[in-house]
């Protein structure tokens, strides 16, 4: 299992797709980061985008986060995501198929732009976004209890 220390470079890209499964790839990255205890700043079983995934595919984080622990690669994760949860793995796809619903659009260019995806002539204020997306974070954190808390 590949792990990728989210400490120093971020997840991929909630647009990235598995199996035709958006933001799939980008969960895969925070788990096995979680796993691995290189997290870093992101959240990983508080996540409402990693949640929403997970509630379309059927499962919960517990779940989610013993399949990629035992999966040596993200072939290894689908399959078997799509032997536990056919019908979820299904819906997943034909949400990824859908434009994304203009609520998430604002969010999902902040995690492009606080990931470093997006530049441009607002490069020069990416720090106090940052700043700004760590102080969620951590309200998130408070709030929220850690899903995936049980398994790490």
């Amino acid at each position: 299992m590949e792990t990728i220390d989210l400490t120093l470079a971020p997840p991929r890209r909630w647009s990235d797709e598995l199996g035709g499964i958006r933001w799939l790839p980008r969960i895969i990255d925070k788990a096995r980061a979680a796993l691995a205890g290189r997290l870093g700043s992101y959240l990983y079983g508080q996540s409402p985008g990693d949640e929403n995934l997970l509630r379309i595919l059927g499962t919960d984080y517990p779940t989610f986060t013993l399949i990629v622990k035992a999966a040596p690669d993200d072939a290894s994760i689908l399959a078997e995501l799509e032997a536990r949860f056919p019908e979820g793995v299904a819906r997943a796809r034909r949400w990824t198929s859908r434009p994304l619903p203009l609520p998430f659009r604002p969010l999902t260019w902040m995690l492009d732009f606080d990931d470093g995806y997006i530049d441009g002539p607002l490069a020069p204020v990416r720090k106090p976004i940052q700043a700004l997306y760590n102080v969620v974070a951590g309200m998130l954190r408070a709030v929220r209890k850690n899903a995936a808390k049980e398994v790490l």
